[in-house]
């Protein structure tokens, strides 16, 4: 049995421009899943599967609108640099389930095949077959952003060495000396080649990343400060109910809720609490002060 193709890091925006295919899925061919699909992207990433988060913004049933599926759904994920195209149909039942009932808008984490489609010619699009999508949180969200621009500034220092030039055996075989294989070193030389790749595209790369981190660090803050208002709400209601024998967890959820607080959000602030060491539970059910 064949091993399965890693699952590569990357950004919407570097996803969406990677239109070099080994193999391309004609018009008649959308609902074959089992064509294959290797994207070299700009960057040099050989891409066949993707690991992605996001924020899903768009869900929309096309019913039969492809002529080969049943049921075929499409999605727009989000991230800080673009968006990713997500369909889901019959040959994805489980994902096609989660994308008919998901919440939007909600971060989700997606597994799946990377697909480029040209109706015809010089008419590109690139989506994702999932393979697997679930419901993350937006601390998981933000430790994707940050490892996948950790990832993508490493591919930009390796750029750097094939742009600055030198033979290209004579590069491969230095880089392989620092555990970059072969292939992964010609797919670099031909995103340069194929995309043009040049610094200028690295630093206009470099920008768009530097503004995902602080959109991100941005985002942190604004949910701490979140957390920190219910956490202060939920200790004032604790001091107004508490008539020296504790809060029932049910009564302070509902005080909660009536101060606009949903039961979830008021059960995290809750846990914070207690990990915080500002209330304890002297029964199950119970809460008191310290």
């Amino acid at each position: 049995m064949s091993e399965r193709e890693v699952a590569q890091r990357v950004f919407a925006k570097e996803f969406n421009d990677s239109t070099l295919s080994l193999a391309s899925v004609s018009a008649d061919d959308l609902s074959d899943v089992n064509s294959p699909n290797l994207l070299i992207s700009p960057t040099g990433v050989r891409i066949n599967r993707v690991f992605v988060a996001g924020v899903i913004t768009e869900v929309e049933n096309l019913g039969s609108e492809a002529g080969k599926e049943r049921e075929l759904w499409r999605a727009r994920i989000s991230d800080p640099t673009g968006v990713f195209i997500v369909y889901a149909g019959q040959y994805q039942p489980e994902a096609a389930i989660f994308l008919s009932t998901v919440e939007v808008p909600s971060y989700v984490a997606v597994v799946g095949k990377a697909r480029i489609y040209e109706p015809e010619k010089g008419s590109v699009f690139i989506s994702i077959r999932p393979e697997e999508i679930n419901n993350v949180t937006s601390i998981i969200r933000d430790r994707w952003v940050v490892d996948t621009a950790d990832l993508t500034l490493k591919r930009f220092d390796l750029l750097s060495q094939f742009l600055s030039g030198g033979n290209r055996d004579d590069l491969a075989d230095s880089l392989e000396k620092e555990g970059i294989d072969f292939d992964s070193s010609e797919a670099i030389h031909d995103a340069i080649e194929f995309y043009g790749t040049d610094m200028e595209y690295i630093s206009g790369f470099k920008q768009i990343i530097r503004e995902a981190l602080l959109s991100i660090k941005e985002n942190a803050s604004v949910q701490n400060k979140q957390n920190e208002d219910t956490e202060n709400v939920i200790l004032e209601i604790l001091k107004e109910l508490d008539k020296g024998k504790g809060v029932q967890y049910s009564c302070l959820l509902e005080r909660a809720k009536l101060r606009g607080i949903q039961e979830e959000v008021s059960d995290i602030g809750v846990k914070s609490l207690l990990a915080k060491g500002e209330c304890y539970e002297p029964k199950i059910g119970i809460l008191k002060l310290i």
